[in-house]
């Protein structure tokens, strides 16, 4: 719904409404004196004509709803896919997660062991919580499968269940070595203000985290099907075990506590999880999650309200807000036409026809006045911009990007691409390769040795020819030279 357009026809229907106020009887109750009757109308026709003026100079950002005001100390909303943020508060304090904590413990077992593996219960993992803390009432020696123990975690919130696992799965069998699997996955995952001592959410001063690392880890337990399918139920079976039958346990205290799985809204389809928690440090805790018709699924963490009924009210206000001010907007579909441009040298002067190759959603505004303001985009093509585009370009060759800016952040991009071939013309093919020859290394190299090898020949062959003629002269002159005879003189 365009909310801007939903509170100006209110506006205008109450403005119409007043119009009528002004009837003929305010004439008649004010026409014994004519000049103060009409002085009368003109008064109320001004009022009007002034409210009718300020309510569509209200600025469209008026009608775009703040972030919700939650008594919560720590909240955020952001979308499943992308952890794009729609709304957030105290977002990076570290705070105690409570049973929150149990998500990763969780993510880490599923990774790591099948349903049906057999979970023994040591007596550590069963006294080691404290009296105040939920348990389901495992004892000392029965073994479960971890598909139930796994329920009773993240549905009922037993705090025995988490540690049964943790040291079932831990390779050493110790919860310290589980927490050091659960802090290596908060590392891996880029949950930079978390950090765990223990599997089940007990309070402890270096066990902490954040409602921004909260949702991260949500996101990524939500891509696991089996976790997906657990913290979006409310029933759970007790089975049999080797210490008791199905209907010895004692299920009077055990329910689901994630009571936002029963509410109803106008606004989203379904609650699909997740965690609540709760410690006297922590407060209420909730991480939930929530999808729409159109398929867009938001995470909401609320951290430290003073009750559950506020903690199961804001979460769904949190969500409410995040679908009713944002929806998936599509700014490109693949194939799309962008635009057609010239190109050097084509055969016969066809131009580039330039589509994109790839669509582009984006959580963004529901009001299109809103989004029309603060969305830009920009095309930038593969070449210098005072260069034309020059042929060959072969279909779906990749010639630019378009990018897209929301309140001047870029939020993404689609390729661009050539919807078909462009050939070359045959003279721009000899041109060319005549200057790549011309201008090629190699054969500038050889043709300056050959200039001077050509130089060194003609000199050669000028020494070798004066050589020669001095030699002809010489034997010419030794055989033309006359004889002459050798007088002898002697001594008298």
């Amino acid at each position: 719904m365009n909310h801007a357009y939903y509170w100006k026809k209110i506006a205008f229907v109450q403005m119409l409404e007043l119009r009528f106020l002004f009837n003929y009887n305010d004439i008649n109750d004010n026409n014994d004196c004519g000049i103060s009757g009409v002085i009368f109308l003109l008064k109320r026709y001004l009022l009007f004509v002034l409210i009718f003026f300020s309510i569509f100079s209200i600025s469209v950002e008026a009608f775009a709803e703040a972030y919700p005001d939650l008594s919560a100390e720590a909240y955020i909303l952001v979308e499943m896919e992308t952890g794009q943020v729609l709304a957030e508060k105290n977002a990076d304090q570290r705070r105690s997660p409570a049973s929150t904590t149990k998500i990763m413990t969780a993510l880490i077992a599923l990774e790591r062991a099948d349903l049906d593996k057999e979970m023994t219960a040591s007596e550590y993992a069963i006294n080691s919580i404290p009296y105040d803390y939920v348990t389901a009432g495992i004892r000392i020696g029965e073994t479960l499968k971890f598909k139930h123990l796994l329920d009773l975690m993240m549905i009922t919130s037993a705090n025995e269940a988490s540690n049964i696992i943790a040291e079932n799965i831990a390779e050493d069998g110790t919860l310290q070595g589980f927490t050091q699997l659960m802090n290596e996955k908060a590392k891996e995952l880029g949950l930079n203000n978390t950090n765990f001592t223990n599997a089940n959410g007990t309070e402890d001063e270096n066990h902490y985290s954040t409602a921004r690392d909260l949702a991260n880890l949500a996101r990524e337990a939500m891509k696991n099907e089996t976790f997906r399918e657990v913290v979006g139920r409310k029933e759970f079976e007790l089975p049999d075990t080797n210490l008791r039958k199905k209907e010895q346990w004692q299920t009077g205290h055990l329910t689901y506590t994630n009571q936002l799985l029963n509410s109803r809204s106008s606004y989203y389809s379904q609650i699909t999880g997740i965690k609540t928690g709760y410690t006297d440090n922590a407060g209420m805790c909730l991480v939930s999650s929530a999808v729409n018709p159109d398929g867009l699924e938001l995470v909401a963490v609320v951290l430290g309200t003073k009750s559950y009924d506020i903690l199961f009210r804001e979460s769904q206000q949190l969500l409410e807000y995040g679908y009713k001010n944002y929806s998936i907007r599509e700014l490109a579909k693949k194939g799309e036409y962008v635009d057609r441009v010239e190109v050097e040298d084509a055969v016969d002067g066809k131009k580039l026809e330039i589509i994109t190759n790839n669509g582009f959603e984006w959580i963004l505004p529901a009001n299109d006045e809103i989004l029309n303001e603060k969305l830009e985009s920009e095309i930038k093509f593969n070449k210098p911009d005072d260069e034309p585009f020059k042929a060959p370009i072969e279909a779906g060759q990749v010639v630019g990007v378009k990018e897209y800016r929301y309140d001047g952040e870029i939020i993404g991009e689609v390729e661009l691409v050539a919807k078909k071939s462009i050939e070359k013309t045959t003279f721009a093919i000899i041109r060319d390769k005549y200057k790549e020859i011309v201008s090629n290394e190699r054969f500038i190299f050889g043709l300056k040795a050959a200039g001077i090898l050509l130089v060194l020949i003609i000199i050669l062959s000028y020494i070798l020819k004066a050589i020669n003629h001095r030699n002809r002269r010489n034997r010419r002159y030794r055989y033309t030279r006359p004889k002459h005879s050798r007088k002898r003189h002697y001594r008298y």
